[in-house]
Formats: structure tokens, sequence, C-alpha cells
């Protein structure tokens, strides 16, 4: 999807990329999902990197401390190295 608008589809080819809706909470960071019973899982890549760069933040208001835990916890499952 390039655009404003999702649109469901009823298969993906292998090799695409594609953004899944909902999933969020039964995959923590990243997973294979197959119809196919005889389906691998793919492994998770591991990397032995230190952190390039080490940031404290903190809310401007306490009460923006939830929607600050919420976007935390959002990059941690899109980046791997987070």
């Amino acid at each position: 999807m390039i655009g404003k608008e999702a649109k469901r589809i009823t298969d993906v080819p292998c090799g695409s990329t594609i953004a899944l809706s909902g999933i969020d909470k039964y995959l923590t960071k990243t997973g294979t999902i197959s119809d196919c019973e005889e389906a691998h899982c793919i492994k998770d890549m591991k990397y032995s990197v230190s952190p390039v760069v080490r940031v404290s933040v903190k809310p401007r208001k306490a009460s923006d401390l939830p929607k600050l835990i919420e976007g935390i916890s959002k990059l941690t499952k899109s980046d791997p190295l987070v």
C-alpha cells in the first residue's frame, strides 16, 4: 500500500512486503505468517552491536506518560535494535 487508504487483499506472493493491522497483540517483534501447514518459521536475525546513541526521554506533563510508553513500545516492536 502506498497512499492514504488501506485495501483488503486475499493473498500476498512470496517476497512481497505488506503492512498488517491488529496483530501487534500477538507478535512482539517478528514472526512468520502463513496458511500453509508445511511452512517453516523464519529465524530471527541476531544482532551483536553496541548502541550508537543513548537518549533519555520524559513526558512534558505527567499526564502524557501513557502516550510516551505506548510510543516507545511501538518503536521497540518495529525496530529490533531499539
